[in-house]
């Protein structure tokens, strides 16, 4: 599901343990990263705003570049400018703009780069409103993102699947109703398909085929469970029942971990939240229904 810095089996399961998914990623084409995607909707729903642009190293990368500006998507993963200041607000030229630098950190707070976003501005207006919309892109962004790795996936993953499905749409519901939750995936065959697929996702990676550690959890039942980012993930993947108890797929849950945290806890946490999901399933064909 997710790459694994450290690994551990639960004695009370003795099920085997994930490995890495990420395995193959495909290219980025014309600059739609998925932080992009994130950027773009997230200037829709604040009119204010005039531009964002997103700051950040990929592995490969010994500068920052940009990972996505609403500017231009032809500069995705170009050098980014040397910042004029590090965070905080900025008015611009003859005080018609409002610049503000906020860091862009994942879901588990791991610095990943810098948001910029600009604010048209108007003598008056409150600062202070778009300080705070400024924080909550920064907030919404670092929700859906699990890494700098996962800001850089491309978006859409699959061309021949998008969010518009009943599966999405649950997977957004449960998210919102389980803030621990930092990562939720839906993996399911789509009808008369072959090819099991992430249909499901709060972190994008939409139409991701499932790699060997998933289709143990679909083809044999088994569950997968591990330590993973900085040693402050727990990630579960356990098969995903419909309303019938009938196996489907897998569902793939990651929680926030420190040290000392109690694995069985969230373990049964996490079965808890798969019972939940799957009485609301009806069967796997209604994963793939477009959303209401």
């Amino acid at each position: 599901m997710v790459s694994r810095i450290s690994i551990f089996a639960l004695a009370l399961v003795g099920l085997p343990i994930m490995a890495s998914a990420d395995d193959y990623i495909p290219p980025v084409v014309g600059g739609k990263t998925y932080v992009q995607h994130q950027i773009v909707a997230a200037k829709t729903r604040h009119p204010e705003i005039l531009s964002i642009i997103v700051e950040g190293k990929r592995d490969s990368d010994k500068s920052p570049v940009v990972l996505g500006s609403t500017r231009a998507s032809g500069a995705v993963f170009t050098a980014a400018p040397k910042p004029a200041w590090n965070v905080g607000g900025k008015l611009g030229p003859r005080g018609r703009t409002y610049v503000v630098r906020t860091p862009f950190v994942s879901s588990t707070d791991h610095p990943i780069g810098t948001i910029v976003i600009a604010f048209a501005y108007r003598k008056g207006q409150s600062i202070a409103r778009l300080d705070g919309i400024a924080r909550a892109v920064s907030a919404d962004m670092a929700r859906a993102t699990l890494s700098a790795k996962n800001a850089a996936d491309p978006y859409p993953y699959d061309n021949a699947w998008g969010p518009n499905t009943y599966a999405q749409a649950l997977t957004e519901r449960m998210i919102a109703g389980h803030p621990d939750l930092l990562v939720m995936m839906i993996h399911a065959t789509p009808p008369g398909g072959k090819a099991n697929i992430i249909i499901g996702s709060n972190i994008g990676r939409i139409g991701k085929m499932a790699d060997e550690d998933d289709l143990r959890v679909i083809e044999k039942g088994s569950t997968n469970l591990e330590i993973g980012g900085d040693n402050d993930r727990f990630e579960t993947e356990l098969p995903l029942l419909d309303a019938s108890g009938k196996r489907i797929g897998a569902l793939g849950l990651v929680f926030r971990y420190k040290p000392g945290d109690d694995k069985e806890a969230i373990h049964r946490h996490g079965l808890a939240i798969r019972d939940e999901i799957a009485a609301r399933i009806a069967d796997n064909a209604a994963l793939f229904a477009r959303r209401r």
